[in-house]
């Protein structure tokens, strides 16, 4: 690279050219004028599938003089996804103290039965957005926890959340975004209500299993509308390679909520389509072709006619088909 550019210029073309793993540790040895830089690059977003993975990531830290210090400076976001033993976890959480955003994606039972040690872990983070699918029980944590203080984003992932109010998201005051799963069968509508009523929420994302005519139905029947809903894919993206895309799901789908209703739906929804397209334009490889199929189906939709009978609410619908 000629040393006549200005290193900020270099340091730019090389974020630009470095997509995959392989290509940052090429890129890692071009010269000892980049290779800081790159390094910190590599570092910044962490994605590690399995104990494999996460086991060589801390053997790499470990080697280094001041492993403590390199990680807290450097590692910022955490992806940790697949089966990967609790105590590795834990030692991954406890030497990236400084990481504020962080996904457990988690196939083990380890904290299953004892999630204590993970939330003592947790809570010395300073975690601006958490997402947690993992085989807990974590709605007693949400009050009692530092871990949800500064939060802004905060996905949980559990079928039965929804099952009865949870008043302890009320106390997390920098809460903006919100993601947890709706299952028609099993919510609580007024725990959908209690969502709704709060203020500061910009986004309530819901990642749906069933069909999105049911889910809407669902909401339609409780009379719940709010132009800050969003309905996602039940699964999980993983992020792209070198953590590229950790805030995107978020982004695209608050991008939803400042557009109005399409024509032929009465709800806001992300294709897979569009989500994978999103993320390969980060990787620069090419898209799949766009689908939803929300889009192309012609729907019931139910006029939703709200009185007050002798100081009782009841909710009339008249159903109808959009065109």
């Amino acid at each position: 690279m000629p040393s006549s550019l200005p290193l900020e210029i270099k340091q730019s073309i090389m974020t630009l050219a470095t997509r995959t793993r392989s290509a940052a540790a090429n890129n890692l040895t071009i010269s000892q004028e980049i290779y800081p830089f790159m390094e910190q690059l590599v570092y910044k977003k962490i994605v590690l599938h399995g104990q494999e993975d996460a086991g060589r990531f801390l053997e790499c830290l470990y080697r280094r003089l001041l492993p403590a210090d390199f990680a807290q400076r450097h590692v910022k976001a955490l992806f940790l996804v697949g089966s990967i033993e609790p105590s590795t976890v834990i030692a991954i959480l406890s030497i990236c103290s400084c990481v504020t955003s962080l996904r457990l994606v988690l196939t083990t039972n380890g904290f299953a039965t004892n999630g204590s040690s993970l939330w003592c872990t947790l809570d010395v983070l300073p975690l601006r957005s958490l997402v947690l699918t993992i085989r807990m029980r974590f709605e007693s944590f949400l009050g009692a926890c530092h871990t949800f203080t500064n939060l802004s984003h905060l996905e949980l992932n559990g079928n039965h959340f929804l099952a009865e109010p949870q008043e302890r998201l009320d106390s997390i005051a920098s809460l903006t975004h919100l993601c947890v799963v709706l299952s028609p069968h099993i919510a609580d509508p007024e725990a959908v209500t209690r969502l709704i009523s709060n203020p500061r929420l910009q986004l309530l994302a819901f990642r749906v299993q069933d069909r999105h005519v049911d889910v809407e139905e669902f909401l339609e029947e409780h009379g719940i509308c709010d132009d800050r809903i969003v309905l996602l894919p039940a699964e999980l993206p993983v992020w792209g390679q070198l953590g590229q895309g950790d805030m995107l799901i978020w982004e695209l789908a608050e991008d939803l909520t400042k557009s109005p209703l399409p024509q032929n739906q009465g709800h806001r929804c992300l294709s897979p389509s569009t989500i994978k397209n999103a993320y390969a334009e980060y990787l620069d490889i090419a898209k799949v072709p766009e689908f939803n199929q929300c889009a192309i189906t012609r729907r019931p939709r139910r006029l939703c006619i709200v009185r007050h009978v002798q100081g009782r609410r009841v909710v009339s619908h008249i159903k109808f088909y959009m065109s």
